[in-house]
């Protein structure tokens, strides 16, 4: 039996959609507090981040991403997939967590809500030393740039690496977890945002306004490539013989979005001596404890720009997805 101190008939706010298109199709609603089945755990959410995957998934763009989230229309009418807040509920068959455990997670869909279902492992406890803004901002972005470094790229100290796409929520947490790994760091952004990168602790960072990085940049171990709008021939230029060239996103036209040019990149890069590899990031209950302890060590302190109310969620989405963005965006029930 579920431990709990809601009631079938309790209900909770949260933005719903029923459609694809623009942040408008987003609607504040009242629902029913879900239950939590046997490996389940139900959060009170007390912050969501949102993530240019929550875009993605409203919009139905690029096509492909109706695989995942419904052909014709949203399957998981709640979208929101970080999280941080508090276990309210947990099923027979979890281990790990207990009422009252404070937790931040990758759920995948339904963190825009007061309450929240999570799979167990989609979980780690959340630091007590950092607020649950900052911990929400955390799982997706963060389990891209760490797995992004670590195991696709093999960040090892000393070696140099080039961020490109330094600022947002992946592109701020990348800086400081290739830092954490010993890398000396070379950050790509705009004019508006090249003093916050620096205070990330990057090594270098280069305005693209005023400076092409792949013009300048040279013998780099590793790419990190959080724009993707800039082809093989271009960007393989910054590599040392060996090194490998992370591509995070790309291009979101077509059906295919940056799918395609991870095809033409793969191509593009055999038999020239520098590799070429793309992530999705997957949820690990060892990455996400990982990423908190992070946190609590005081290695990465991911950067708030703004905080919205669950009525505003339209709003914050439509700002993230014009690319106004300095870092992440928080919405709190």
């Amino acid at each position: 039996m579920a431990t709990t101190n809601t009631t079938d008939t309790a209900l909770m706010s949260a933005i719903v959609q029923d459609r694809y298109g623009s942040p408008d199709v987003l609607e504040l609603r009242q629902l029913p507090v879900p239950t939590p089945g046997a490996g389940q755990v139900l959060v009170q959410v007390r912050a969501a981040s949102l993530n240019m995957f929550d875009w993605h998934v409203t919009s139905g763009t690029p096509r492909m991403a109706r695989v995942i989230a419904g052909v014709r229309r949203p399957k998981h009418p709640v979208p929101g997939a970080d999280l941080a807040g508090i276990v309210t509920a947990v099923g027979a068959a979890v281990t790990r967590f207990r009422v009252g455990d404070e937790v931040m997670g990758d759920i995948g869909w339904g963190s825009f809500a007061a309450y929240a279902i999570a799979e167990e492992r989609q979980l780690a406890h959340k630091p007590g030393n950092v607020s649950f803004e900052q911990a929400a901002c955390v799982p997706l972005a963060g389990l891209t740039a760490l797995q992004g470094l670590r195991d696709h790229a093999g960040v090892q100290p000393g070696q140099r690496v080039v961020i490109n796409g330094a600022s947002g929520g992946v592109g701020t947490l990348a800086v400081m977890i290739a830092k954490a790994l010993g890398a000396e760091v070379t950050a790509v952004c705009s004019t508006a945002k090249v003093e916050m990168v620096r205070t990330l602790g990057a090594d270098r960072v280069i305005d693209y306004t005023l400076d092409d990085y792949t013009e300048i940049v040279r013998d780099q171990h590793v790419l990190f490539d959080n724009a993707g709008t800039r082809g093989w021939r271009q960007t393989s230029r910054v590599l040392a013989a060996g090194g490998i060239a992370v591509m995070i996103t790309g291009p979101k036209h077509g059906w295919f979005g940056p799918m395609r040019e991870a095809i033409i990149r793969k191509v593009a890069a055999i038999g020239g001596g520098k590799r070429f590899t793309n992530v999705t990031a997957s949820v690990k209950p060892d990455d996400l404890e990982t990423l908190a302890g992070m946190l609590a060590s005081g290695a990465i302190t991911p950067v708030v720009e703004r905080t919205y109310p669950l009525a505003d969620t339209a709003a914050a989405l439509r700002y993230l997805g014009e690319g106004h963005a300095h870092a992440k965006l928080v919405i709190v029930p």
